[in-house]
């Protein structure tokens, strides 16, 4: 890789002073500095997720040792006396072993299907605020690699999967990914974790549909306001990802790409194609159902203020087209009760998980907002 010229390093550090700063006033120059940016820098947290289509615990995966350093996890509202109840079973690594990295799933011997899936445990955060049930429709607009998609069936299926039993009480879900690459390894994802009788039933989807596009809800399967929960985990400027490539690329003497090309202004071009992103989400469930928006973006822009520029627009629709329903933000105030606020912090419109939470559980970043779609 040819050497920088001098213009060159000075555009790079120049992105790089605008980027700690930018965040240096979001969160406060001495937090950024001292905790926030060091825990974005270091490796990701992952937790286990369990397949239970392929097993029933990751003890019938890993070894005797392995097991023996793996702890529940426990989400808001899940007891810990009612654990047997909780559709996700997922695991992390005690304090000892915390950056340890779980091995990579493989198939079950039986099934076939594979074992586990390892993720942020936010993500799997996010997926049982939305509290699917068994019987609901349940769209995931943005669902590519899968893992969400993988934790939602879970929650369709709580129980022992029987081959042969019909869907529960109607229930689907609809998985969707525009990007063709992204579609394809999307569907290969979910077909190695799902058994087959649910791709055959029709149960469960994978679907290709831009969520931009304003009309893209009347190609939904079940149409506009079809769905019981959706969950729209939007692509955002994923500024952990931006570190990891810079703290990578100094190592070997570079500049990060990722880094160079940053601008603080990107945000407000990302948060367009989130809100007509939300919209649809919003189009799609039915009056009294939920959606849950969620990045793993750090800007105000990409998170509450996404919500706020939501609310706007449909004012604006209802004004302008008649449209005869509104939504309102869920603010979790129970869930803050029984244990959120051990995951995460409070904003203005949802819930920010961040790798420096005093917890010490150093997953995230994720900013997500439970919203409800009601009558005007």
């Amino acid at each position: 890789m040819p050497a920088l010229t001098k213009a060159q390093k000075k555009l790079a550090q120049a992105a790089e002073d605008s980027f700690n700063r930018t965040y240096a006033v979001q969160f406060g120059a001495e937090r950024w500095q001292q905790s926030l940016y060091p825990a974005l820098a270091a490796p990701t947290r992952y937790a286990a997720l369990v397949n239970r289509f392929a097993v029933a615990d990751l003890t019938k995966v890993f070894s005797e040792e392995q097991v023996a350093k793996l702890q529940a996890i426990v989400f808001p509202g899940n007891q810990e006396s009612h654990q047997q109840s909780v559709p996700l079973k997922s695991y992390q690594w005690d304090v000892a072993e915390a950056e340890a990295t779980f091995p990579p799933p493989q198939p079950d011997s039986s099934s076939g299907l594979m074992t586990h899936w390892n993720l942020d445990a936010a993500s799997l955060l996010a997926v049982t605020l939305l509290d699917p049930k068994p019987g609901d429709k349940v769209f995931d607009l943005c669902a590519a690699p899968g893992g969400k998609s993988v934790a939602l069936s879970q929650f369709l299926r709580p129980g022992n999967y029987d081959n042969a039993s019909p869907s529960l009480a109607g229930g689907c879900l609809h998985s969707n990914e525009v990007n063709s690459g992204r579609n394809k390894r999307l569907a290969c994802n979910l077909q190695s974790y799902l058994p087959d009788a649910l791709f055959k039933s029709g149960e469960v989807k994978v679907l290709k549909l831009d969520g931009t596009e304003p009309f893209s809800v009347q190609t939904l399967p079940l149409g506009p306001g079809g769905y019981d929960k959706v969950l729209l985990d939007a692509p955002c400027s994923s500024e952990r990802h931006v570190v990891h490539a810079h703290v990578k690329a100094k190592q070997g003497g570079r500049v990060a790409d990722e880094m160079a090309s940053w601008r603080s202004g990107q945000s407000k071009k990302m948060a367009k194609t989130q809100v007509a992103l939300l919209m649809t989400a919003l189009k799609a469930v039915r009056v009294g159902g939920h959606v849950l928006y969620a990045t793993c973006s750090l800007s105000n822009e990409e998170n509450d203020g996404v919500i706020e520029k939501g609310m706007e627009l449909v004012q604006k629709e209802r004004k302008k087209s008649g449209v005869r329903w509104d939504f309102v933000v869920r603010t979790c105030g129970d869930l803050a009760a029984r244990g959120l606020g051990d995951w995460a912090e409070p904003t203005k419109h949802g819930w920010l998980v961040l790798p420096d939470h005093p917890s010490g559980g150093k997953w995230g970043p994720l900013f997500f907002a439970l919203l409800e779609k009601v009558e005007a």
